[in-house]
């Protein structure tokens, strides 16, 4: 029971991160609360709060690609496909990691979502101008 609050706390962390996210914050809380440490809920809590975080992702990242020039789209485009296949690969290596049974799961899942936090954080920062 403690790794899944321990899991669950590392997300919440990486999206605390970011003020304008208070109220996607206060919806992953509370969804993670009703889960009461039951894997199947807290598994669906993750899933949709990765949907709310890809989807901003994908807004900032399409935001800097049509307001780059040529040579700066073409390194943006390489540098997010290389975030991508790094992510891919570490989120499929945390699931099928045989030492971890069902937690395999919940860990996977709880970089899914700091990775892409962290990622989208970093895109919307370029979009401000802000170093």
């Amino acid at each position: 029971m403690v790794w899944k609050s321990s899991l669950v706390l590392g997300a919440v962390l990486s999206i605390a991160a970011c003020p304008s996210s208070a109220q996607q914050r206060a919806e992953f809380d509370a969804c993670t609360a009703e889960a009461n440490g039951v894997s199947s809920k807290m598994l669906d809590c993750g899933k949709v709060e990765i949907g709310k975080w890809d989807a901003r992702l994908n807004a900032a990242y399409q935001r800097l690609l049509h307001g780059s020039a040529d040579e700066k789209r073409a390194q943006l485009q390489q540098e997010q496909r290389a975030w991508l296949k790094h992510h891919l690969s570490e989120t499929h290596r945390l699931a099928s990691d045989p030492d971890n049974g069902s937690v395999a799961f919940l860990d996977s899942q709880s970089f899914e979502l700091d990775d892409l936090v962290q990622r989208t954080l970093q895109l919307e920062k370029r979009l401000t101008g802000k170093p």
